[in-house]
């Protein structure tokens, strides 16, 4: 008896050929590639971690100590890291980055808040400021919403924080800026893999992040020749490599899987381990930034320290995925958890308030500002997050909404471009017209009059941040190395207008940038060196000739320079003032002088308090308001004493 042979049973459709594989699990065909789903896990410590980011830029900025500097490498590197796990978030659930909706994300989350602050300091800058600050406020804010605000200030040539004086009420958006231009290409980039890459897509980013990273290291150690700190720092090819770095630990915690734990996530990673990984990464954090005291310290550039500290804090970052740390859990508190989601506008409206509060306080000084204008821009900000932004991220951008942001970015655009004009050229209803030229302590002696005497004289400023009658192509100071601040040169034609269009009886002319060693021709040129001399009587017979040159009859102060700040060596400011007094001498029917540093200072040291124990000084050079109203009634009789009719001198002549 035969036995029929029945065809084993196969696993394919029932329409499949029975001489044909089986077919492959769906999960496994070509056409889709396998994915490791990203754990949407909220780490409240990384929300944590970045308000203790963004209050350490507050505590720097307000001067209090000058180490501290790397809040914002640590910003960079959150924000690399989170945008970059909400677009792996995004590829895991529905296989693709919609981009459009990313965009759109963004620019509710960024711009609303970004253009009320830009309004807002226009306004204040309208209310508070000189008509120089607000052309830079103009210039900085068109920066900024263009998103370019970093390469505009290195365009102009300006340092991440100008060494000496005040630092302007947008200073700081050159940081947003860099960021914001790598939200702008990493995106893209990113969905691109996704969408050419069909397998070990997270692979591929990660090299081409890591090798971005070490691109962008190897172009500031190679390009870095020790006097272009300010490029490097804030050029988006170089400092951008924290976004980089960030972007690579999100590709790790994208990678690694999660278990929770009594509520919290947990990786593989032992607790003690954890909590010793993470207690040592916060401690190299600390001790690196309290052992650099300047952001143009050599070995952020020349060794890659800039990826050094981004390293660090993407390490730090991913130790806190694991928040049953002691250090997880202080950084999970509520305060700094809610500071942390406000960190964009902690970090817009900081140095606006901190630049109101130094033209309104008596008090300034750094411990003030971190005592009264933290918690007013904490305040302000959770405002700016919770009632403007909140409300504008929740809505749909339909029609309606599309029209009122572009009404209120119009609005904004106007008040930026009018407030220059708002600035009043002329300040004070005294009949006799002051004029003051020279460097920004000028800009204090014109504040002090219209403040303090405003009845007394009309008083023009038209002094100049960083800018004598030298000319040279570099000052080098006892704090600080630098060219002609951008707009200074040629000097001579802002002051042919000022005395146009101001017509003074009297002009008061500080100049003590010019006692500060000066470059001319490639060579060092001090004070009380005979070429110095030579060519800064030159330089003043210019000066002179301006100041006279329509034959009205006017008197011109020149202002000594005092011998203990850090513009120059007291040797160099008392050579300076001697060659002041001698051409004063010399022209003594047109030019006085204006003993500064016999007022407000000693043989041994500048009085750094006034009579009544307020605080002189902002800076060592520049002051206080409480400074000014000291000041003020010696400038009103020092004033006073020459405004009588002065003798007539031909323009260039010397007095025998």
């Amino acid at each position: 008896m035969s036995t029929a042979i029945v065809p084993r049973p196969t696993t394919g459709p029932p329409n499949q050929p029975p001489d044909q594989p089986p077919a492959p699990p769906p999960e496994d065909r070509p056409s889709t590639p396998r994915r490791t789903p990203v754990p949407s896990v909220y780490f409240r410590a990384v929300d944590g971690l970045r308000g203790v980011a963004v209050l350490s830029v507050l505590m720097y900025h307000t001067g209090l100590y000058e180490n501290g500097l790397f809040g914002v490498d640590l910003f960079m590197v959150l924000s690399g890291y989170l945008i970059t796990l909400t677009l792996l978030r995004e590829e895991s659930r529905g296989g693709r980055i919609r981009l459009g909706e990313f965009y759109r994300r963004r620019a509710k989350r960024l711009l609303v808040p970004l253009l009320v602050t830009l309004g807002a300091t226009g306004i204040a800058v309208a209310r508070l400021g000189r008509p120089e600050e607000a052309d830079r406020v103009l210039q900085q804010g068109l920066a900024s919403l263009l998103q370019v605000a970093n390469w505009e200030q290195v365009a102009r040539g300006e340092s991440y924080w100008d060494a000496m004086g005040v630092p302007g009420p947008l200073a700081h958006m050159w940081s947003l800026s860099l960021t914001e231009q790598f939200y702008l290409v990493w995106p893209p980039l990113l969905a691109l893999v996704c969408v050419v890459v069909a397998r070990r897509r997270r692979a591929t980013v990660a090299w081409l992040a890591s090798l971005l990273a070490v691109a962008m290291t190897a172009v500031t150690v190679l390009q870095y020749d020790g006097t272009n700190a300010d490029l490097l720092y804030l050029g988006t090819h170089s400092h951008g490599v924290g976004l980089m770095v960030g972007a690579c630990a999100a590709l790790v915690t994208a990678s690694l899987p999660v278990r929770r734990v009594d509520g919290h996530p947990r990786r593989r990673l032992s607790r003690p381990v954890a909590t010793f990984v993470s207690l040592g990464l916060l401690a190299a954090i600390v001790l690196v930034s309290v052992g650099t005291d300047t952001y143009a310290a050599p070995w952020l550039y020349e060794r890659g320290g800039l990826t050094v500290v981004a390293v660090l804090a993407a390490a730090l970052i991913l130790s806190l995925t694991r928040e049953d740390t002691p250090v997880a859990r202080v950084l999970m508190t509520t305060p700094l958890v809610e500071v942390g989601k406000a960190s964009y506008s902690l970090y817009l409206v900081h140095v606006p308030v901190f630049w109101v509060l130094q033209r309104t306080l008596e008090n300034p000084s750094p411990a003030v500002i971190a005592l009264v204008g933290v918690p007013l821009s904490t305040v302000l900000a959770l405002f700016l997050h919770h009632i403007v932004g909140e409300p504008v991220r929740l809505r749909r951008w339909n029609r309606a909404g599309g029209t009122s942001f572009a009404l209120l970015a119009a609005a904004v655009c106007a008040a930026l471009v009018v407030s220059p004009t708002l600035v009043r050229q002329e300040s004070g209803s005294g009949g006799t017209r002051v004029l003051v030229l020279g460097d920004s302590l000028g800009h204090d002696f014109a504040t002090a009059l219209t403040t303090f005497a405003p009845d007394e004289f009309a008083v023009t400023d038209g002094a100049f941040n960083g800018c004598g009658v030298f000319s040279p192509e570099t000052s080098r100071t006892t704090a600080v190395e630098q060219g002609p601040a951008p707009g200074c040169l040629p000097w001579e034609d802002r002051w042919r207008s000022a005395v146009r269009e101001s017509a003074p009886d009297v002009v008061l002319v500080n100049l003590a940038w010019d006692g500060a060693e000066q470059r001319v021709g490639g060579r060092w040129l001090r004070p009380c060196s005979a070429g110095y001399a030579a060519r800064y009587r030159d330089q003043l017979d210019t000066a002179l000739e301006i100041l006279t040159a329509d034959g009205v009859p006017r008197r011109v102060l020149l202002a000594t320079s005092r011998e203990f700040t850090p513009i120059a060596t007291p040797e160099d400011a008392a050579c300076h003032t001697e060659l002041l007094r001698a051409f004063a001498a010399e022209h003594r029917s047109v030019v006085g002088m204006l003993e500064l540093d016999r007022f407000v200072c000693t043989d041994t040291a500048c009085r750094q308090e006034t009579p009544d124990g307020a605080p002189a000084y902002l800076d060592t050079v520049h002051f206080t308001r409480a400074g000014m109203r000291w000041i003020a009634p010696w400038l009103v009789t020092s004033i006073q004493d020459v405004t009588g009719p002065p003798s007539r001198t031909e323009p260039g002549s010397r007095t025998p």
